[in-house]
């Protein structure tokens, strides 16, 4: 079976107190990232917690669009979409 894969469509806020989802902004997930904008560090802790989110580990979590700008997207592989999917909608339900 091979590797499916789930888009997450983020507005990224770096250097803030804590790495969290914070609500939807404009039909993307708002996601507060600790690290700062330097050397891809925050688009690492970004897809890491999004990994963890979702319950795969964390290099199944890659940047497919934005390396620099505040919007992101993000691809999360798996080889069971549906529960991945699930999985994050799970983790995201209090959110906003």
């Amino acid at each position: 079976m091979g590797d499916d894969a789930i888009i997450v469509a983020v507005k990224a806020v770096p250097r803030s107190r804590r790495t969290r989802a914070v609500g939807v902004q404009d039909g993307a997930l708002r996601i507060q990232i600790a690290a700062p904008p330097h050397k891809g560090q925050s688009n690492a802790a970004l897809c890491a917690y999004l990994a963890k989110a979702a319950g795969v580990k964390p290099r199944s979590a890659g940047l497919r669009r934005g390396s620099s700008g505040a919007r992101k997207l993000i691809e999360i592989r798996t080889s069971e979409p549906a529960k991945t999917a699930a999985c994050l909608a799970a983790a995201m339900a209090g959110v906003g």
